[in-house]
């Protein structure tokens, strides 16, 4: 899945598979924790799309209702409050910056994205986007955390012939061949943007002893069309209607699926540094 905040607590590692205690879940279900009482350790999963303060309006396939209004200067208490524990995080966000929204800073509507007839100064996604890494990353690189911090960059979608939203499809069920798959233009911006705040926090997080590393799948996953739920977002959505047209998930991934190999690396990093 592509969920943006991973966090872990751990002491001891897995040598067999237990079945976990879920210690926390919010209201809409979608930040949630576990315990594994054998091994004294602890995920959370913390739902936090924007990693800044934000307000959503839309329903489970993504329909909007109302701009985004996002506060581009006060971290998401999500994951900030439950930040000082923890032993190993992953930090990721992304596409959500693409959606309309309406920028706030100071508590003071500054420009927006998408937002035609609202009379305000259209500043595009781009600006949101490095505001908030950059302050993300100010604060990481300033805190005296002492755990593993992994910063995931935003995974390519394989849309084809539309997008989410527009009955996009991606009926691909083999791997593409080196090359055969170009990164889209907008995923280009966005990690571009992840990159260059990365190595601007990096090339500081030494002299505080932090140890931030980058996870950067992008060419990997270039090559996994075939990595999607596509028409397969629903439980068996083909039950009731064979030829039924549904909506297609070309930006998640399969379990299992392409991000296992994720883990490999997350736990060779862990393993041996």
């Amino acid at each position: 899945m592509n969920n943006p905040l991973f966090f872990v607590n751990v002491f001891a590692y897995f040598f067999k598979v237990e079945q976990p205690v879920q210690i926390h879940q919010d209201v809409d279900s979608k930040s949630k924790r576990w315990h594994f009482q054998s091994y004294n350790l602890t995920i959370s999963n913390i739902w936090s799309p924007f990693l800044v303060k934000a307000a959503t309006f839309e329903d489970i396939n993504g329909v909007s209702t109302a701009e985004v209004q996002l506060h581009l200067d006060k971290l998401d208490k999500k994951w900030l409050d439950i930040y000082p524990s923890l032993d190993y995080m992953i930090i990721s966000t992304g596409k959500w910056f693409l959606k309309a929204a309406v920028y706030h800073e100071n508590d003071v509507i500054v420009g927006c994205h998408l937002c035609p007839g609202k009379n305000l100064i259209e500043l595009g996604f781009e600006y949101a986007y490095k505001k908030t890494l950059h302050y993300v990353m100010d604060f990481i690189k300033t805190s005296k955390h002492k755990g593993l911090i992994f910063f995931r960059t935003s995974t390519p979608d394989h849309f084809k012939n539309g997008e989410w939203h527009n009955g996009g499809t991606c009926p691909k069920t083999i791997p593409a061949k080196e090359g055969e798959v170009k990164i889209k233009d907008l995923n280009r911006i966005l990690r571009n943007i992840e990159l260059e705040e990365f190595e601007k926090a990096s090339a500081k997080v030494a002299n505080n002893e932090l140890n931030l590393k980058l996870l950067d799948f992008t060419n990997l996953l270039l090559s996994r069309p075939d990595g999607h739920p596509g028409p397969y977002r629903q439980f068996q959505p083909y039950s009731k209607n064979k030829t039924a047209v549904v909506q297609n998930d070309c930006l998640h991934w399969c379990i299992p699926g392409p991000i296992d190999f994720w883990n490999d690396v997350i736990m060779e990093i862990v393993a041996n540094g």
